[in-house]
């Protein structure tokens, strides 16, 4: 089976390389850094409606990671002495299917613009999708959290 995807739009970043985007990845929705997406035209009224939310999930294409890793770190390379895990126990860009999903802060929306904080993108990233964070779907009342992610504390 082939899956194909249209993007919906780019990225627009400061971020010219992943290496670049290592604060993003750190600091998540800490970082500082607003990005933009600008969405296709013929999307845009898709976008009715989600000026009235804080945050929102992108989903996008990781165009620039040119390897699989099956085993990762799950950590930028900043961070030491963490195990290696399983890809899919990770965040890591090195994946089968060179999908990416990350939360970021809405900061406004001016026509098919999206202005955003926390996005780890590079510049001129595809974006797959954007969705809306809904805390009663997306926050569980109880989880568990992988010990090597202690570092995001």
């Amino acid at each position: 089976m082939k899956i194909i995807f249209e993007p919906i739009g780019y990225v627009f970043s400061d971020y010219k390389t992943p290496q670049q985007a290592w604060e993003a990845c750190e600091k998540g929705l800490m970082t500082q850094n607003i990005s933009k997406i600008i969405v296709n035209k013929k999307y845009q009224d898709g976008l009715k409606g989600l000026e009235k939310f804080s945050h929102i999930f992108i989903i996008y294409y990781l165009h620039k990671a040119k390897k699989l890793e099956i085993e990762t770190c799950p950590a930028p390379m900043t961070i030491k002495n963490l195990p290696k895990v399983g890809v899919f126990a990770s965040r890591s860009q090195y994946r089968p299917n060179k999908i990416a999903l990350r939360l970021v802060k809405l900061e406004k929306i001016e026509k098919n613009v999206l202005y955003v904080k926390g996005l780890d993108a590079i510049n001129k990233t595809p974006v797959i999708d954007i969705k809306p964070y809904i805390k009663e779907f997306d926050r569980p009342l109880k989880f568990k959290q992988a010990p090597w992610y202690c570092w995001l504390k």
